[in-house]
């Protein structure tokens, strides 16, 4: 009997001095929203856009131009010879070829060149990030597109704006 009392109390001891030490700050944060709202990161999305309007126009170009050349090949279709009419094809299905792999070359490297800057630029807030978690002793920050509900006062996100604003020209 004794013992089980002093067993007892040292779990409860035990119990209690953990949630002494457990007083962590955990807040949250919309990392879309700062990305695409502080001033750095709207420059960047504004170029982003602009680079990837100005290839798209490009490859809609060429589609246009190769539509006209297929137009104007069955429009010939009548009046040339057969030899004339399949090289005609024949070549035009290489430039299709050749318009297809481009594109998606094209596409592709957009995508890589957006990740690639998105990245970078994550890179570098993340130091300005860790430094406010630090001297607000936070101790995890999560993203709230993983948070089912949270209470606005652990919302770090605008905080977390102006200061990568000052500190990012």
């Amino acid at each position: 009997m004794f013992k089980t009392k002093i067993i007892l109390k040292i779990i409860f001891l035990f119990f209690l001095s953990s949630n002494l030490f457990a007083e962590n700050k955990v807040g949250y944060l919309d990392l879309e929203f700062i990305l695409s709202n502080t001033n750095a990161g709207k420059i960047l999305f504004e170029k982003l856009e602009l680079d990837e309007t100005k290839k798209i126009k490009e490859l809609k170009l060429k589609e246009e131009n190769l539509k006209n050349e297929e137009n104007k090949i069955l429009a010939s279709k009548n009046i040339i010879s057969n030899d004339t009419l399949q090289i005609n094809i024949d070549n035009f299905k290489k430039k299709l070829q050749n318009y297809k792999s481009t594109k998606k070359t094209e596409l592709d490297n957009l995508k890589k060149i957006r990740s690639d800057k998105i990245l970078k630029f994550i890179n570098e807030i993340n130091p300005i990030i860790k430094q406010y978690m630090t001297d607000n002793q936070i101790s995890i920050l999560i993203d709230k597109k993983n948070i089912y509900i949270a209470d606005k006062k652990f919302d770090f996100t605008n905080n977390l704006i102006e200061l990568i604003n000052k500190k990012i020209k």
